[in-house]
Formats: structure tokens, sequence, C-alpha cells
């Protein structure tokens, strides 16, 4: 199984639309099996493919593994409106991780690699997609961990630009517990053609890190979070419908054009 961590730490870069589409493409186009795991307190995949609030969540995985329980993962999986697409769901308790001092001195580094260690023993995944929240915090830890690999959404301005620092500072913290987390590459994504922004682009290819092709800004992808499908369904055709689909090409064949 492909384990991808979709993280940054700015929000509004285009994560959860990342994962929801990639998930989509991989699913419906490519005959894969895709476990999604929503590690967002804000619970916007989850929201998207109407889990119930009250189903068992991520947060309950990383509590009952820290307590000891021997639950198997499949307890904590929901399927999805999408054939072959499931999802282990995110609930608002999440944040209690970080607010509650005693349950996050629990979720340490070993507890941690355990979600990995259950994933691993779930043979029924082509994919694990992680939805990161836009915080470095325990959720994110745990995604890191159980991760084989990292991909950066990224809006091309001067602030998430800036950002990339701390963000690679951060991925290469956490080699030190998963020495084989590697950079697939940052994703551009809402770009339209500006002198600024081509000059963005252009300075994220220069600065030596793995980039894919960019991602055109469209209203679709507002339009398909109120329809609550993914552009595949709900416009295959947009701008970005159709980059989502070269994206996953790419994602397909290993990396990056320029990784």
């Amino acid at each position: 199984m492909r384990t991808i961590a979709v993280i940054n730490l700015k929000g509004g870069v285009g994560k959860t639309t990342t994962v929801i589409n990639t998930a989509a493409i991989l699913a419906r186009d490519y005959r894969q099996r895709v476990l999604l795991i929503d590690a967002d307190s804000q619970c916007n995949t989850t929201d998207f493919f109407g889990v119930d609030a009250a189903a068992p969540s991520l947060a309950d995985l990383l509590r009952d593994t820290a307590s000891g329980v021997e639950d198997v993962v499949e307890e904590y999986i929901h399927h999805t409106s999408i054939k072959g697409v499931d999802i282990i769901p995110a609930d608002v308790t999440l944040m209690d991780l970080d607010l509650t001092k005693v349950e996050l001195g629990s979720v340490q580094a070993g507890t941690l690699r355990s979600v990995r260690t259950s994933l691993e023993e779930v043979d029924a995944y082509d994919w694990c997609l992680v939805d990161c929240p836009p915080a470095f915090n325990a959720a994110s830890a745990a995604a890191l961990i159980a991760a084989d690999e990292v991909i950066i959404p990224i809006k091309l301005d001067a602030f998430s630009l800036r950002g990339m620092t701390n963000m690679m500072r951060q991925i290469s913290n956490m080699r030190r517990i998963n020495p084989g987390l590697k950079l697939s590459g940052c994703l551009p994504t809402m770009w339209y053609n500006s002198p600024q922004i081509v000059e963005a682009e252009e300075t994220l290819k220069a600065s030596g890190l793995p980039v894919f092709d960019h991602i055109r800004r469209t209203d679709k992808v507002d339009d398909m979070t109120f329809a609550q499908e993914p552009l595949l369904i709900s416009s295959p055709r947009s701008a970005a419908g159709v980059d989502y689909r070269r994206f996953v090409r790419d994602l397909m064949k290993g990396g990056s054009h320029n990784g």
C-alpha cells in the first residue's frame, strides 16, 4: 500500500480538494482501492462524504492504540459514495489530542507507529491518502509517521512560499522517526495566468524541490463541495478536473516531472 500524507501548514491551499479528487480518479479511472484518512479536526473530507459524526474516528483509533486496545483498524473504516474509496473519518475531538495534556502525553512516537503497523495489516487497499490539518500537531505527526511520501499542495503567493522553509523543517524532523519518508512533490494549486503567479511557480521550481504541474483555478471546485461530488463526476471537463487527472497520471508513474 502506497501511503501519502497531503500536508501544508498553511490553510486554504487545496489539501482536501486534492485528496478527494485524487482518490476518486484512482478508484474510477485506475480501479485502485483507496483508503482515506481525515486527520483534520475541521472534518472537511469526512463531511464531504457524509460520514456519520458519531462514527468511530481517527481520534478514537489514536486513543485506543495509546491505551493498548487491540481493536483492528478495520473497525474505524467506513465506505464512501465512491466505489473503491473508504475512509477513516475525523471528528472535532482530534483537537483534544493537543489541548488535553494527559492524552497528548500518551500519543508518543511508539504509539503513533502503531497506526502505521495497523495500516500495514490491512491488505485491502492499494493507496492510503491522509488529509492533514494546517498545523503541526499530534494528527500531523501520526500522518507523517504512517506515510511513505508527502505531497504539499501550495497556493502560489508570497506567504505560502515563505512558509515552505518551516514545512520542510518539520518533514526533516520527522525523518528521524520515519527515515523512509520522501517528498513526492509540491503541487501548485489555484493557478492562473498572471506574471506574479508564473514567476512564483518558477521560483518554486528553482528551489530544488520536486514540483508537479499546476492545478488551474476554477469555480467548479467550490461547486464540487456543494454537490458533494468530486470533479470526476461533477465537472470532469473543467480546468481543475483535467489537471487533476494529469496529476494522478504523474503520481502513478512515481512522482513529479522535475522530482
